[in-house]
């Protein structure tokens, strides 16, 4: 009789899994950035518009990435090895409520001066501010801000969960990571919205 319980199996099971799907995206992703190698993948000749294929009340959106001033406050705010900390904010995030005594940006930064170690990291956080508001708010704190412009959609609010919205802010999001893979950083990603 076999005395290991029924749950170690299944635990290694998405170890696995989750091995193979993390080596699925590397290859994917290291082999779109290699001109020399054509994609293994057909799903790669697809850019974002592929979303809105299937959809008629989707508008087509674009991200404006700013080489210069990504490349700017990505070596502002990386450590020795090109890794940087970001994290993408909005302005639902970085607005304080009427009730609120405090915005949930301002606990994000509060969490590194109370963390054990932490206070240096703040040198290395990248903020990724997907509208004005958020922009500016960020500026405020002195911190690294990168503005991420995207053409036919207002991310300044709150979107509902698998929204259309929703899935283009996701979908901004994943692309300008792709970018900063492309330039040659690592990268810590915190999910704030």
């Amino acid at each position: 009789m076999d005395n290991q319980p029924k749950h170690s199996s299944i635990g290694s099971n998405l170890a696995f899994l989750s091995l193979l799907l993390a080596s699925v995206v590397y290859l994917c992703i290291r082999s779109s950035s290699s001109s020399l190698i054509n994609p293994p993948f057909s799903f790669q000749k697809h850019d974002a518009q592929c979303l809105s294929k299937n959809s008629s009340t989707t508008t087509t959106t674009t991200s404006n990435v700013a080489p210069e001033e990504l490349l700017a406050t990505l070596d502002k705010a990386s450590i020795g090895n090109k890794t940087v900390i970001i994290a993408v904010i909005n302005k639902a995030y970085a607005v304080q409520e009427v009730k609120a005594d405090t915005t949930m940006l301002d606990l994000f930064i509060e969490s590194f001066w109370q963390g054990e170690d932490t206070r240096h990291l703040l040198d290395h956080l990248v903020l990724v501010a997907v509208d004005q508001t958020a922009y500016d708010r960020c500026q405020f704190l002195r911190l690294n801000c990168y503005r991420l412009e995207t053409d036919g959609v207002d991310f300044g609010g709150e979107k509902l969960y698998m929204s259309q919205d929703f899935i283009k802010m996701m979908w901004t999001r994943t692309w300008f990571l792709l970018e900063v893979l492309k330039r040659g950083y690592s990268f810590i990603f915190t999910v704030n919205f």
